[in-house]
């Protein structure tokens, strides 16, 4: 008969900490352990293989609610098309020899415990060391986005306080607007302007967007959260934009977003899309 695993070794072998093990469980069914007498969780190895399988599939950008649910079979398959799209991945610096997906998912952890004990130094070396080792673009894209979106889910269950929610929040948008400065400007590039529509008071996705079109080589005007369309609309034409970014959290209660997005249509010129995320 088959020996079940306790939660250390569980975490040991897939890499996930017993926070988020808790969290899977519990938001997600992603497994159903077993409970000693004193209520210790016991995973068997089939639930062992899923819980190491969904760590990888996350850390290549799956959401978690979305695949947390597929059986083993599916999520292997899964795992299969989407390694044979990933060009293999360099030796960590250390010279262990994970792929850079794994690095990822490691740092992730590591970031989401600096937020849970506001050690807002170490939330800072996770990301510079994410930025050495995946650049900068890897920094952003498979880190420090879904670092925001945990922090974001965990705040809204209530496993993360709103001072910690707040404090990385607000490190992560000082962290965006320094490094940023190292990417030089070109005027013969094409401009982008990016803002977040009126009543849109969350900025990151924004700054994000803003990071990585510097970093492909536009020239990025910003001009922060929650404008109106006419003011949108005016400094894309003065800037000579070849496109406008809007980050917005859409809410089932703002009746007026839709009817912003019409407007801002509208009073832009034709040839200038508009790129809502």
């Amino acid at each position: 008969m088959q020996r079940p695993h306790n939660m250390k070794v569980v975490s040991r072998r897939t890499g996930l900490s017993p926070h988020v093990l808790r969290v899977w469980e519990k938001r997600y069914q992603a497994v159903s352990p077993e409970r000693t007498d004193t209520n210790r969780r016991l995973y068997t190895d089939a639930e062992i293989d899923k819980l190491d399988l969904l760590a990888k599939l996350t850390s290549m950008g799956h959401a978690i609610g979305r695949i947390a649910n597929l059986d083993l079979s599916e999520l292997r398959r899964l795992h299969e098309a989407e390694a044979a799209v990933v060009p293999a991945a360099p030796k960590r610096l250390s010279g262990e020899g994970v792929s850079a997906t794994s690095e990822a998912g490691n740092l992730i952890e590591r970031a989401l415990s600096a937020t849970h004990q506001l050690d807002i130094p170490a939330l800072e070396g996770v990301f510079d060391e994410a930025s050495v080792a995946l650049g900068y673009s890897g920094l952003l894209e498979r880190v420090l986005v879904p670092v925001l979106h945990r922090i974001g889910d965990e705040w809204h269950q209530g496993t993360l306080s709103t001072a910690q929610e707040h404090a990385a929040s607000a490190f992560i948008k000082d962290y965006l607007a320094r490094t940023v400065r190292s990417f030089s400007h070109h005027a013969g590039a094409p401009s982008l302007l990016v803002a977040t529509p009126p009543g849109q008071l969350h900025e990151l996705g924004a700054i994000i967007v803003a990071n990585l079109a510097r970093k492909s080589g536009w020239n990025v005007t910003y001009l922060g959260a929650s404008l109106p369309a006419e003011d949108i609309a005016g400094a894309a034409i003065r800037t000579g934009a070849r496109a406008v970014a809007l980050s917005i959290v859409y809410p089932h209660d703002d009746p007026t977003l839709p009817a912003d997005l019409v407007r801002l249509r509208k009073l832009l010129p034709a040839h200038i899309p508009i790129l809502v995320g």
